[in-house]
């Protein structure tokens, strides 16, 4: 089993002579991996994974997940309330899938709540008990176009290539035919991530599987993970079943760092911005919550501007997290915002900008309720669907809109609809529900 640092975001991870899980030490060695690897990151990304800290320690930023360093892991979690490292790993894992739509059933379910694996090895049980159930329904197989030098003519003559190959050999043909094959780019690129994964898996019963799942695409052509990244899947009716993976080996593959591990070794991770699953999350949570009572939701959308120029040109884009209406009004905005508010601070530390940004969605938008949305944790005490209200000022004085600030409590994500329906309540939807 690899050895697993444990930390949480904004935690300090320190540089010592030698690992220590418990003490959060990593090797001088391994410190230098984690900045190549928070430096790619930031390239790929625009901010860096890792901060640095004081005494030359690095700092966990809003990223959670696991970074793999040969054997040894770094898993950071969110810094979310839970009385176990086990129960916030749990609670991050339904997320994400929900997020992928990842369907858990009571066994699934049950596994992650007793696992004590890191985010990766869940994450690959996870992609493995998906991809057996699709692959048990046959693998997708499409018409490919191909060309091949023959004896026997397929097809139809590729007279290009006819005179480029065979002017000297009127014994072959160039041919160009359709075949319908295994060998499709959906596939490649899930046999590219199995055998990714191979490389990472540590559970015994995870490294089976994906032996296994290898075997079933024998018949499929090889590829890099840098050049698996490349590949363009189309999906369609028949094969659509296989969208939460595709995101999934998406997701693997672009966690492969050829760069990162010394001694022409290879990195590896999968890290998640907690600022976009919250937001995806909430979103998704919102959307099945209200449209069973007939509100519309929509998730980064529509989009507005805030001004324009002078020339008539939009300017200063919008696009609110979620946006509820009915009957052509909107009715309500969310903006979920991945950040602890601070108990006994001034606005328990909502800041200016949060503010203004929430007052440009009420005017564009039309809507007289919108609402700042945050992660609860146990300093703010008992939960309320609304911990302040705010009336917005206009040319004749104040209430014609307002901004609530809420909080969703994600230790019990069973009842994150019903918080999501009394927020809801509590505001733009009062007289509807």
């Amino acid at each position: 089993m690899p050895q697993v640092l444990l930390v949480k975001e904004f935690e300090h991870i320190k540089c010592g002579p030698a690992w220590d899980a418990n003490e959060r030490i990593v090797t001088a060695a391994q410190r230098e991996q984690l900045e190549r690897f928070s430096e790619s990151f930031r390239r790929a990304r625009g901010v860096p994974a890792f901060a640095h800290g004081p005494r030359g320690t690095l700092v966990a930023q809003n990223f959670v997940g696991v970074v793999c360093l040969g054997r040894y892991q770094v898993e950071v979690l969110p810094k979310v309330d839970g009385s176990e490292n086990q129960s916030v790993r749990a609670s991050l894992m339904r997320m994400v899938a929900a997020t992928f739509d990842l369907h858990l059933d009571g066994e699934a379910a049950s596994q992650i709540e007793r696992s004590e694996d890191s985010v990766l090895e869940v994450m690959i049980r996870l992609f493995c008990d998906g991809l057996w159930a699709a692959v048990r329904r046959g693998l997708v197989r499409h018409y490919e176009s191909r060309e091949e030098n023959l004896v026997v003519m397929r097809g139809r003559l590729h007279v290009a290539g006819q005179v480029l190959h065979n002017l000297a050999r009127p014994d072959r043909l160039y041919c160009t035919f359709d075949e319908f094959s295994e060998d499709t780019a959906l596939n490649r690129i899930l046999k590219a991530t199995v055998r990714l994964l191979l490389e990472v898996a540590r559970s015994p019963a995870s490294t089976r599987s994906l032996s296994e799942l290898l075997f079933c695409f024998q018949d499929v052509a090889d590829l890099h993970p840098s050049g698996a990244q490349r590949e363009r899947v189309v999906l369609n009716r028949l094969s659509d079943r296989y969208r939460p993976l595709v995101a999934l080996a998406q997701m693997f593959l672009r966690g492969y760092s050829p760069d990162v591990v010394s001694g022409g070794g290879h990195g590896f991770a999968v890290l998640f911005d907690m600022n976009e699953l919250f937001e995806e999350y909430v979103g998704r949570q919102t959307r099945a919550a209200l449209k069973p009572l007939g509100w519309n939701v929509t998730l980064q959308g529509p989009r507005r501007h805030l001004a324009r120029s002078i020339e008539g040109e939009p300017a200063f884009a919008l696009r609110p997290d979620i946006v509820v209406e009915r009957d052509g009004e909107t009715r309500l905005i969310i903006d979920t915002k991945w950040k602890r508010l601070k108990e006994g601070q001034n606005r328990e530390g909502v800041i200016p900008a949060d503010a203004y940004q929430m007052f440009a969605y009420a005017e564009r938008y039309d809507a007289r309720d919108v609402v700042l949305l945050y992660p609860h944790h146990a300093g703010l005490g008992d939960w309320a669907a609304r911990r302040a209200t705010y009336e917005f000022g206009h040319a004749q004085g104040f209430g014609n809109r307002r901004v609530a600030v809420s909080t969703v409590d994600l230790t019990a994500l069973n009842t994150v609809r019903q918080q999501l329906v009394q927020i809801a309540q509590v505001g733009a939807l009062e007289e509807a529900v």
